[in-house]
């Protein structure tokens, strides 16, 4: 059902793009940014937080890029669903056994809102506000016998940039937060199951990205 959920997910932001094609308001565009990713492990052992048997390690770093769509909903509200990849890897660290690498090489599926502050339209850089959600698979497996991570994410994204125009180019250059919503801790037969609780993956992104206006 997971599967049939992100397919239906992924193809319905393809139909997205799809019937921009016949709405002239409709713009397209691309984006890459930069990622950092922290793993929020809840322990369930009575140590102090320091000594527990399991500790996330530094923020993850890696990148993303991806494509976007655009259309205005009122002046100055515009509709951004978008598609891509990111990758990030980050460290769980293990009592006995030490440090073990996570993998997250996702297919994210972002419907945010922007607003943008246009009261002067002859002024060329715009201040902007990005708000939505997004669903996420982590496509990259990590064997581990120790604990295991659901691929799937849900996730709250608010984010600031600013608007410049370049001609008839957009440039946005943007920090983004994306703080995670559901359990991704996955139950099976991990030796370290019993003693973890509730995980989730939060991000920070710098993305830039570029779209055209047309003629």
């Amino acid at each position: 059902m997971k599967h049939l959920f992100l397919l239906f997910l992924l193809f319905s932001g393809v139909q997205i793009f799809a019937q921009s094609k016949e709405n002239e308001r409709f713009v397209f565009g691309f984006f890459a940014g930069l990622e950092t990713q922290s793993l929020g492990v809840q322990p369930l052992d009575t140590r102090e937080p320091e000594e527990s048997a399991v500790q996330p390690g530094r923020l993850g770093m890696g990148s993303s890029i991806g494509f976007l769509a655009r259309k205005q909903l009122w002046n100055g509200i515009f509709f951004q669903p978008a598609l891509n990849v990111s990758y990030v890897r980050n460290q769980v660290n293990f009592r006995a056994e030490g440090g073990q690498k996570f993998r997250f090489l996702d297919a994210e599926l972002p419907l945010h809102f922007v607003a943008t502050n246009r009261r002067r339209s002859d002024f060329p850089l715009h201040g902007c506000i990005i708000f939505g959600g997004r669903f996420s698979w982590n496509f990259a497996e990590t064997p581990s016998d120790l604990l295991n991570i659901a691929p799937e994410r849900f996730a709250l994204d608010l984010g600031l940039g600013a608007e410049i125009k370049l001609g008839r180019w957009r440039l946005q250059p943007a920090f983004v937060y994306s703080h995670g919503l559901n359990n991704l801790h996955h139950v099976e037969n991990g030796r370290y199951d019993n003693i973890v609780g509730k995980m989730v993956r939060d991000k920070l992104s710098l993305r830039l990205s570029l779209w055209s206006i047309g003629k």
